[in-house]
């Protein structure tokens, strides 16, 4: 077991209402999804059943778990999953490919053994992409901006390398970056242009829930599931072309 950094209630929003998503029509889609966020087994303050507390009512009912460079949340994961399963919540365990060049999400895998490289080449990247394919998942490209900006990683792949390589989605919302970087516009041009292509997702990056860079939270992805499991949500996110992004401006605090 991973050591607990802060001593947080088991369930600190126990009594907190949840938060409905401005101008979310649940008539249309039925999934609320976050793609990205850390626990206390990699640099995340929370335990897997905390982060998924904070999700719920921060309005979400399908996230993933997507610790950097390891799935040692996994046996938590799984101890909880089915439990949630019976509330609606689908709990998906990634992988965070975490280097100084490149931030890649791994959805829908079911582990990751190869050893990840402090400064991948474009032919690295390549290959782990191919490998995360060939496992059936889904790759995103983590916040553009703040890697570009804030942690200033040098020879970052451009948005049409992205797609060249075959990459499935780009994050155009991470709530883990300064405000002005949050909304990737840049991104979310190249998205709407090359639709079908290649889709946007949002993520909340949430490693401390009350310590997030932005502020709070700016960002929902909504699907429409015809049965709420991670299997369908998995093979929903291949078809690239089926989530839409709620955003909102001013950030959404934990309620």
């Amino acid at each position: 077991m991973a050591k607990k950094r802060y001593e947080y209630p088991n369930n600190p929003w126990k009594n907190v209402p949840t938060y409905n998503p401005p101008n979310y029509e649940k008539s249309r889609f039925n999934v609320v999804f976050d793609h990205h966020s850390h626990t206390i087994y990699s640099d995340g303050t929370l335990t897997v059943r905390q982060n998924v507390e904070w999700h719920k009512i921060m309005g979400y009912n399908a996230l993933a778990i997507t610790d950097h460079n390891n799935m040692r949340h996994r046996d938590d994961l799984l101890d909880i999953k089915e439990e949630y399963a019976q509330k609606g919540i689908i709990i998906s365990s990634g992988f965070e490919w975490t280097t100084i060049r490149i931030h890649l999400n791994f959805l829908g895998i079911s582990k990751w053994e190869e050893r990840v490289p402090y400064k991948p080449k474009d032919e690295k990247i390549i290959e782990v992409i191919e490998n995360v394919h060939a496992q059936g998942g889904i790759v995103v490209c983590n916040h553009i901006p703040w890697s570009i900006i804030e942690a200033k990683y040098k020879n970052h792949p451009s948005q049409e390398k992205l797609l060249e390589w075959g990459i499935d989605y780009i994050e155009i919302v991470n709530d883990d970056s300064l405000p002005e970087n949050v909304f990737d516009h840049a991104s979310h041009e190249f998205c709407l242009k090359n639709r079908g292509n290649i889709g946007m997702l949002t993520g909340t990056d949430m490693h401390d829930p009350y310590n997030l860079a932005s502020g709070g939270v700016h960002g929902w992805t909504l699907l429409n599931l015809k049965q709420k499991t991670e299997e369908n949500l998995i093979k929903e996110l291949r078809k690239k072309d089926v989530t839409r992004v709620l955003f909102s401006q001013d950030p959404i605090f934990t309620p």
